[in-house]
């Protein structure tokens, strides 16, 4: 339990804490896929699979987090790939009332 009268700051991770993982579970195992397939070519089960495990491979790592580092490691702009499904992302239901809240509450967020 946490004693919120000890805390005056939050941080907070957006994706899966305020956001919805759809979207980024969406891009890197389906979008990024077709994507790739069409820009550099390849069978797309095939393709999916080797991307899946190279992204699998940086789990823990900077890396997995860096999209500079996807984008050069497989030769496409990620940041333009994620913006053509951002309609995806989404809000956890209760996001909104929790940081109008965490405002209320006067700590730094």
């Amino acid at each position: 339990m946490i004693n919120w009268q000890d805390v005056d700051t939050v941080l907070l991770d957006m994706d899966g804490t305020l956001l919805d993982l759809h979207y980024d579970n969406f891009f890197w195992t389906q979008h990024l896929p077709r994507r790739y397939t069409e820009i550099h070519g390849g069978d797309l089960q095939t393709v999916s699979e080797e991307l899946i495990a190279r992204i699998m491979a940086e789990r823990g790592s900077l890396n997995w987090y860096c999209l500079d580092y996807w984008s050069e490691e497989l030769q496409l702009d990620i940041t333009a790939l994620k913006r053509e499904i951002s309609h995806l992302i989404r809000m956890h239901p209760s996001t909104e009332r929790f940081l109008n809240a965490l405002q209320r509450s006067g700590r730094d967020v």
